[in-house]
């Protein structure tokens, strides 16, 4: 397979770093991963290889404020995290003109696509959604969350511990790297991501939405951090085209656990029957 470097410059001090795999041989399709909070492009290596030797591209790239993308960690706003991926799709599709693209988002990530999902004029053939961000299973107090919305007015950029550990990610912690071993990961949130988050997954929950291109949710249920519940809510109000996988006892990593081949395996199934060989593009 191939790998790239690649850098795509969004503004003077923002430019959003990542790495691109291609098989040897003919391109099916490509994949564009969205990462969760606190995690980088190099958490999804592995994945990348997997799909590259089933002939299917591979594009993951840091989001501001992760990884080698610059900025405060774990702070920016939805609305500028959606701009920059409705970019690299767009220079994606320079660089691919004629494959399907398809995005790929864990938890945080879930739900930034989710909501590239319902703009028509996104310029991708499929969507999948690894345990979105829609609601969370233990949400903060109600004066934590009166805090935020007037801080976010005040110091936007103001960051707080996510509080999340290895062992809810995962039962065994495979695939997950601790931050004393990895400096690209961290666990911070700003104030206005956060609120942002909370508004975006609220409103994704509240209204009936007709997504018209395929989209795969998947989601555990033993998951103590993201809903499985408002997955399949939102995959049952999102109309024909969503199909909702339940992954029994697995825990908030789908992707990136010791028993994710399967999940893997699923995926692959879904994308060849609904995008590849449908010619959905």
């Amino acid at each position: 397979m191939q790998v790239e470097r690649y850098c795509l410059k969004r503004t003077e001090s923002v430019d959003l770093y990542g790495k691109l795999r291609t098989p040897d041989g003919a391109v099916k399709a490509l994949v564009i991963m969205v990462h969760g909070i606190g995690e980088h492009s190099g958490c999804y290596d592995c994945l990348g290889e997997k799909f590259a030797r089933q002939s299917v591209g591979f594009l993951t790239f840091d989001l501001r404020g992760h990884g080698s993308s610059r900025g405060i960690r774990g702070h920016a706003s939805l609305r500028s995290i959606g701009n920059d991926l409705r970019a690299i799709i767009q220079n994606m599709r320079e660089k691919f003109p004629d494959i399907p693209i398809v995005l790929l988002g864990h938890s945080m990530g879930g739900q930034i696509v989710l909501n590239c999902a319902l703009d028509s004029d996104v310029g991708v053939q499929g969507v999948i959604a690894s345990s979105p961000w829609l609601k969370l299973v233990r949400p903060p107090s109600s004066w934590l969350l009166c805090l935020a919305r007037r801080a976010v007015h005040i110091v936007p950029w103001l960051t707080v511990s996510t509080g999340i550990r290895a062992d809810q990610l995962s039962p065994d912690g495979a695939g997950i790297k601790s931050t004393k071993t990895d400096p690209m990961l961290h666990k911070k949130i700003s104030v206005k991501l956060f609120s942002d988050l909370w508004k975006s997954g609220d409103m994704l929950l509240r209204n009936k939405h007709q997504i018209n291109i395929p989209l795969l949710l998947m989601h555990g249920t033993a998951d103590p951090l993201c809903s499985c519940q408002a997955s399949r809510s939102f995959a049952q109000n999102a109309g024909e085209y969503a199909v909702f996988r339940q992954w029994d006892g697995m825990y908030h990593n789908l992707l990136n656990a010791a028993d994710s081949e399967e999940v893997f395996q699923y995926v692959m199934k879904w994308l060849s029957n609904q995008v590849i060989e449908n010619g959905t593009f």
